[in-house]
């Protein structure tokens, strides 16, 4: 995984980040949520701080995935996918870097056979700044599952 970039926020204002997720070529991901409840959903878990909150998290809408001999569509993630967060600064938030904290769960299958439901660490870095300086650039972490 590469160091993301910081994400920009001036106090009192929300932003979203969002989390690039690279799913290794021949598997794929449950969506969230899952299509049945005995399987394990893709979940964000992150943490907010004392000046920036956590809100919702949007997961994208799964693909269809048809196992062989299966009578329906399980929804799944391959490739590459997003999952946004949405963020907020409080209004008297310190200017500065705040690191965020979190974990992306997921359970890695193929067309056989699923791997046991594992994690990986995330921390998301995000700037308080005190103007109306956002930038397209740096709203993006990119793991690799």
């Amino acid at each position: 995984m590469r160091a993301p970039e910081a994400v920009k926020l001036v106090p009192g204002e929300l932003g979203e980040a969002q989390v690039s997720v690279a799913v290794a070529e021949g598997y794929h991901l449950q969506a969230n949520p899952a299509s049945e409840d005995y399987l394990v959903p893709t979940r964000l878990d992150l943490k907010g701080s004392a000046d920036v909150t956590v809100g919702k998290i949007t997961y994208p809408p799964g693909k269809p995935y048809r196992l062989n001999g299966a009578d329906k569509d399980l929804k799944t993630y391959d490739g590459n996918f997003e999952i946004g967060v949405w963020l907020k600064a409080s209004s008297g938030a310190r200017p500065g870097k705040h690191i965020l904290q979190g974990r992306l769960h997921y359970q890695a299958c193929d067309s056989r056979t699923c791997l046991f439901p594992t994690s990986v660490p995330l921390t998301l870095t995000v700037n308080v700044v005190a103007t109306h300086q956002k930038s397209a650039q740096g709203r993006a972490v990119r793991l690799h599952c």
